[in-house]
């Protein structure tokens, strides 16, 4: 029988022994989590949700079809030097395992011209080479600046937990490092590069992993999220939900404890100072709070003590990312009788990227001339096993959370006909999309779902359906506040806000808030994470 990972919230239980109440049970929260219940400390788990694990949790319907919501491909877990793999092993005890998604881990289709991405930073050059081959140089360029932009992202993360005196030191030293590449848009770097706005089409194709268009995002952003894909794409064996599983579990091997239907309505603070979480109207003693709540739901909803300078820098002076319409679709055959890739498919109707999400953005649902497409169950080994001539696709358009708004205050799954009817104009046009690209599954659609920005928000309490928080603009770079310590006394931060978007930004938030709270401390875990990891290369 499976073990009992988590509980629904029960007032009752005695929090009193609690060291840390981290409010959001996603990916950043529980990476923070298990670093400190693995050095000793007594953590309770929030999730207001009736599942955890953030974006990283999975969704049935009927007939046994599951879908992730979040977690599509990773990348940097290639098995001969991935730190990203190693955190993965300690976090989860060595029990989560990878399917790799094949030499093509993701294809283009822009205007009709097809453009693979095959694993291997060589093997990218070399086909962009064969695209392009009058470009060359620029090519070369690119994957050196890249580079560059990489390793100048590295000390964004270091200056996050330098303490105040290094700061004004080191700190500001890191920040003008990475300055050329945060402060310029990814279309105006590859502008420097080259003239052929085909290449940079290209290039940029796959923005919709960091939710933001070409002249909007930051290039900084765009290096460190395209190079975490270049050695490949991963999949966990049997679904996106085996990284929240595996983790809780570890978490309650050391002493956590995960509670769902938990919904925080506030962080108590009294004189700067965190006092408190009030949790379904009940109050809770605390000391110490680690919100994954994001940085607008913390500061802006969570806390009722004002924090003016904090609130100008962190909040004011960002904005959220691209909300995002998704069609979850269920086959009545398999991925091996459908012949469907585990590759990911990134459609634009032409190369002008920007026109198109910023026309889908403007326009109603049924305008598809952007879409990502991809096939959970085709990446997923174990699936055929449990799922016997199934298979899964899922298709995101951009969204625009004005479309939705009057429908806001409705309760979810009873919004009335001119919703349904919104959801249906998206869905008739994605899977017109989906037969023109792959017309072998006319015929197998047994389920349809379409999820909305509102669905987005009543699971995660992000305001505008945001799915990537804070927008990764160049003005999120300015702000120096995104750190894991806030100014209130006991509360810390953790997610996708305090570091980058995706899971391994995630994890490293957690990782990050593990360092400002343990200090030299954590040296002991990592000695820990690296003799773990021996042991399993050497098993």
């Amino acid at each position: 029988m499976p073990k009992k990972l988590y509980t629904k919230f029960d007032p009752d239980y005695d929090f009193s022994d609690a060291d840390y109440i981290v409010v959001g049970s996603g990916i950043g929260g529980l990476s923070a989590a298990i670093f400190l219940a693995k050095a000793g400390k007594k953590i309770v788990v929030l999730e207001q949700h009736y599942v955890p694990g953030g974006f990283s949790h999975t969704f049935k319907r009927k007939d046994g079809f599951e879908w992730d919501v979040g977690v599509h491909y990773i990348g940097n877990l290639n098995e001969d030097d991935s730190q990203l793999r190693v955190l993965f092993n300690y976090l989860s005890d060595n029990r989560l395992k990878w399917e790799y998604m094949g030499d093509i881990y993701d294809k283009a289709i822009i205007d009709g011209d097809v453009y693979e991405y095959p694993a291997g930073k060589e093997n990218l050059r070399k086909q962009l080479h064969q695209y392009f081959p009058e470009e060359k140089n620029a090519i070369d360029q690119y994957f050196a600046i890249v580079d560059k932009a990489v390793s100048r992202f590295r000390l964004y993360f270091v200056e996050k937990v330098l303490p105040p005196i290094l700061r004004v030191t080191l700190g500001r030293l890191f920040t003008r490092m990475l300055r050329p590449y945060s402060s310029i848009s990814t279309y105006n770097q590859l502008k420097k590069l080259t003239s052929n706005e085909k290449l940079i089409s290209v290039l940029c194709a796959q923005c919709g992993n960091y939710g933001l268009s070409p002249k909007e995002s930051s290039f900084a952003a765009h290096a460190v999220v395209i190079n975490h894909f270049f050695e490949g794409g991963y999949y966990p064996i049997g679904g996106a939900a085996e990284i929240y599983k595996n983790m809780i579990e570890t978490l309650n091997d050391n002493g956590g404890k995960v509670f769902i239907r938990a919904e925080v309505e506030e962080i108590v603070t009294e004189r700067k100072r965190v006092t408190g979480v009030r949790v379904n109207g009940t109050l809770i003693p605390a000391k110490r709070v680690i919100s994954n709540a994001g940085t607008h739901n913390t500061f802006r909803h969570l806390l009722k003590e004002n924090v003016n300078g904090y609130l100008k820098e962190s909040v004011n002076n960002t904005t959220a990312s691209t909300p995002h319409l998704c069609l979850y679709v269920g086959l009545n055959a398999s991925d091996a009788d459908l012949q469907l890739p585990k590759h990911n498919v990134w459609y634009y109707d032409n190369y002008n990227i920007d026109g198109i999400i910023d026309a889908n953005f403007a326009k109603s649902p049924e305008s598809i001339e952007f879409a990502y497409i991809s096939f959970p169950s085709a990446k997923d080994s174990g699936w055929a096993e449990t799922h016997p001539n199934m298979a899964t696709i899922q298709a995101l358009s951009v969204g625009n959370y004005d479309w939705f708004k009057k429908f806001e205050n409705e309760a979810w799954r009873n919004r009335g006909d001119e919703y349904e009817a919104l959801k249906k104009e998206f869905e008739d046009k994605m899977l017109e999309k989906i037969y023109e690209l792959f017309p072998q599954i006319r015929g197998h659609v047994a389920v349809t779902e379409v999820s909305t920005p509102l669905s987005t928000k009543h699971f995660t309490n992000y305001k505008q359906g945001e799915i990537y928080g804070l927008a990764h603009n160049t003005k999120r770079f300015e702000v120096k506040t995104l750190r894991p310590k806030t100014p209130i006394k006991g509360l810390y931060m953790v997610g996708q806000d305090i570091s980058v978007v995706g899971v391994a930004g995630a994890l490293t938030s957690g990782m990050l808030c593990a360092i400002e709270i343990l200090k030299f401390k954590v040296q002991k875990e990592f000695k820990r994470m690296a003799r773990e990891n021996k042991n399993v290369d050497q098993a």
